[in-house]
């Protein structure tokens, strides 16, 4: 199957996602499809699946203008997804999961003996034998993979798309799923595959095609294409005015420090210090481990080994009452979700996450609680009605200045900010960098979790980067590139110099 996407654009609401994207793959292609997080890699595989229509442009195939609406168009079209989050039943078993949804029946009954037969051939051009009365949560991940991709090619795909495929698999399953795509590629199966591991596309690719901010950025033969070329086109953005000046500021006592924190199949031997007056970021693609060791400091979830110190005192965080006592604040990055009340008024998610303070006995000071929010309101700049307006009423920068006054009253001595600026235009975006400068002059040591490097480059002191669960590398803020940044966070091991890199811890 030969696929173009020409001119296609998608927005969801006053955000343009994507912006005249062309994509292309050809017959017995395996294409690679590359950007940053949000950079439209998913809304475009989401269009070609008919999960998502789009605003602008044509879908054609062999040269055919195509119409696809729906997730039914998509598979009547021979186009398949296998997720990075496997779609499979664990207690049904094998051949049920197989041809769930599309059984074959004789008489009004399931006729196993065809789909066994159906299943035998699939099974032996992937290479791969299973009971086909197995239940499925009793396969390895590698294997619950196989039968995804068994299930693609039930209706006979033509078209497979791969979404970070190899993300929970053994080096062994690795090899193993680059030879069956092999051998859908010389079946005449053609592959789309997104992956944020450089050394699988150079090794299994043809071709790549790289976003960035939701536009085609460069579509290119892999054998004319360096690693280089690759981190510089997926960053390409500059500074410019957006951030405040850079405090020049010595850091103080240490707030914080980390020995080799590790949970199971999250982050391991993980080491990092914080300082009083300090920014410090977390750098690092999607399931990179940021925001789990985030979730641990602040005792949302339990670590299996490591130590922590909060002012030189060796510490057992279980809890979030014990986090907030030992004086940390977590901006979640899911402030509608996991951040604010939202059908509940700004001055009552406050209150909420300061009730000891402001009431007594069970009783809340409501003049004490009123004059908190609007002090800690007006620092953050909060445009409202008054402290009374719901906050699903706000805007996004809005919620997220309420997210930081309630934080910011219950004065805490680490702060740590996941995503602080998704989703919020760009004067919002400035006024918050400008905050945490604020904080930084009052002594809060601040930790900083950005997919966007720009962002961490802007206003962090030092830079840590993770891979896979591990600490690549930390750097020192100085003349720092986004393309060294990039070339850790994609797992790359040299600096632009040659001078070999290896993780720190």
């Amino acid at each position: 199957m030969k696929l173009e996407m020409r001119d296609i654009s998608k927005s969801f609401g006053p955000v343009q996602v994507l912006q005249h994207v062309d994509f292309h793959v050809d017959h017995n292609e395996i294409h690679a499809l590359i950007g940053e997080n949000g950079a439209g890699k998913s809304t475009l595989m989401k269009i070609m699946t008919g999960i998502y229509t789009h605003d602008e442009g044509d879908i054609l195939i062999d040269g055919v203008v195509t119409q696809i609406r729906s997730i039914k168009d998509s598979v009547a079209k021979r186009i398949a997804i296998v997720n990075q989050e496997l779609n499979v039943f664990g207690d049904m078993s094998v051949l049920e999961n197989l041809f769930i949804g599309k059984e074959i029946t004789r008489g009004g009954i399931v006729d196993t003996v065809a789909q066994k037969k159906i299943a035998d051939g699939i099974f032996t051009r992937l290479g791969i034998h299973l009971d086909y009365g197995t239940k499925v949560k009793e396969l390895s991940v590698g294997m619950q993979q196989m039968l995804e991709i068994g299930k693609s090619l039930v209706n006979d795909a033509e078209l497979i798309i791969m979404d970070e495929p190899t993300s929970a698999l053994t080096d062994k399953e690795i090899d193993f799923l680059f030879a069956v795509i092999r051998r859908l590629k010389q079946d005449g199966k053609s592959i789309v595959y997104i992956s944020h591991r450089m050394k699988e596309i150079f090794d299994l690719c043809d071709s790549i095609t790289i976003l960035r901010d939701g536009k085609l950025v460069k579509r290119e033969s892999i054998k004319n294409i360096t690693f280089d070329d690759v981190v510089k086109n997926m960053v390409g953005y500059e500074l410019g005015g957006l951030f405040p000046q850079r405090l020049q500021i010595e850091p103080g006592k240490m707030l914080l420090r980390v020995n080799n924190l590790t949970r199971h199949k999250k982050f391991s031997d993980i080491s990092f210090e914080l300082h009083e007056s300090e920014i410090i970021g977390f750098a690092g693609l999607m399931g990179s481990g940021r925001t789990e060791i985030m979730n641990v400091l602040f005792g949302v979830d339990s670590y299996d080994s490591g130590e922590i110190y909060v002012r030189g005192e060796k510490v057992g965080i279980h809890s979030v009452v014990k986090a907030k006592q030992l004086g940390i604040g977590y901006v979640t990055e899911n402030r509608k979700e996991e951040g604010l009340f939202l059908d509940f008024s700004i001055n009552d998610n406050v209150l909420f996450n300061n009730l000891k303070r402001l009431s007594s006995k069970f009783i809340v000071n409501d003049k004490k609680s009123r004059s908190t929010t609007t002090d800690f309101t007006q620092q953050v700049r909060l445009k409202c009605r008054d402290i009374q307006q719901y906050t699903s009423e706000l805007s996004g920068g809005n919620q997220q200045k309420v997210v930081l006054s309630k934080w910011l009253a219950n004065h805490p001595s680490i702060l740590i900010l996941d995503e602080p600026t998704r989703g919020i235009d760009v004067n919002a975006k400035k006024q918050i960098y400008e905050m945490i400068f604020e904080l930084k002059k009052a002594g809060i040591g601040i930790i900083v979790v950005s997919s966007e490097l720009v962002e961490l480059l802007g206003i962090t002191d030092t830079i840590y980067v993770m891979h896979e669960g591990r600490l690549m590398s930390r750097l020192v803020n100085h003349e720092l590139s986004d393309e060294i940044v990039m070339n850790y966070m994609m797992g790359g091991s040299r600096h632009d110099d040659g001078e070999t890199a290896k993780p720190i811890f």
